[in-house]
């Protein structure tokens, strides 16, 4: 089943991904086109970046490695979701960690994915906020 940006009642969805490796940069993009593919897909290699782009633009939801350079991925989604507390964050990291994911969710992280299970759960995860969130700007009109 593919999201539907006509059911948001917006423009087509703007993801952000940071990782810092190109190669994997490249497949979370083609992951994310293959079920949204009106998707408008931003990518960086930097946590600083990440949090850059995510002041600068609209974004509908940020996908970030949590080893990024020059700011950890935890650090990004807290600066992020400080100042848009709106934009769902989805942390990857590369294996279970409780006291990881402890710190993911206290910096702001609404979905946390384990890197060897992306390709079965970040989508599902992302739809999920998505939906979320086309949702509430129903309800709130926008």
């Amino acid at each position: 089943m593919k999201f539907d940006d006509a059911d948001s009642g917006r423009g087509p969805k703007v993801i952000l991904i940071a990782e810092g490796h190109e190669v994997l940069q490249g497949s979370l993009k083609d992951l994310v086109l293959t079920e949204l593919p009106n998707a408008h897909v931003l990518k960086v290699s930097s946590g600083k970046e990440a949090v850059r782009l995510s002041l600068a633009r609209r974004v509908s939801a940020a996908i970030l490695d949590s080893d990024l350079p020059k700011l950890s991925g935890v650090e990004a989604t807290r600066q992020i979701h400080a100042a848009r507390p709106d934009t769902p964050v989805v942390l990857i990291h590369t294996e279970e960690s409780r006291e990881y994911r402890a710190s993911a969710i206290e910096a702001g992280a609404a979905g946390y994915v384990i890197k060897h299970r992306i390709a079965a759960e970040l989508v599902p995860v992302l739809k999920k906020l998505l939906s979320t969130q086309s949702k509430k700007d129903r309800e709130e009109g926008g």
